[in-house]
């Protein structure tokens, strides 16, 4: 695990993991916006877990470096912060890669309880808004009474099932 060629290694998959999924998040938001849905760069896992593996690879180079030697005397007092910033940093995106990809799981949910609104692979949202653009009053109005029609259906059925009715 101390080798060098094993640590060089690791840190150039590292690399290329997350130049993958970096790339593969920018392609998502490219596409998403030719839908015409705005999507944050930081909302994108896939970008958050590419600059995470990069900052761990580069965590991996500055070990490397060090315990090989190659980093002058005079410049351990900076490399040894680098380190642990970078570490932090790397730390800091994991958590917030876990952090998104449960909000993206409960956005996923919650869209696929309700029938006014589309389901990203992503976890983003589309709104009714974007949906129907072209929905009329008279529409929305026969759309309000169909779901006030289900409820209270549903509210008769309860009751039948706890005996009440």
């Amino acid at each position: 695990m101390n080798s060098p060629t094993f640590l060089a290694l690791f840190s150039a998959v590292f690399i290329l993991l997350g130049s993958y999924n970096i790339y593969s998040g920018f392609k998502r938001i490219r596409a998403s916006r030719a839908r015409g849905i705005y999507l944050s760069w930081f909302k994108q896992i896939n970008i958050l877990t590419g600059i995470e593996y990069i900052l761990l690879a580069l965590v991996f180079i500055i070990s490397t470096a060090v315990r090989n030697k190659s980093i002058p005397a005079a410049l351990s007092g900076i490399v040894v912060p680098l380190y642990f910033i970078l570490l932090l940093a790397a730390a800091v995106l994991a958590g917030l890669v876990i952090r998104q990809g449960i909000i993206n799981a409960r956005t996923i949910r919650a869209q696929s309880r309700s029938s006014s609104a589309t389901i990203k692979s992503n976890g983003t949202r589309v709104t009714a808004g974007q949906v129907d653009d072209e929905e009329d009053p008279q529409q929305y109005a026969a759309n309000l009474e169909r779901r006030r029609e289900r409820r209270r259906n549903a509210a008769a059925a309860r009751r039948r099932r706890a005996g009440k009715a």
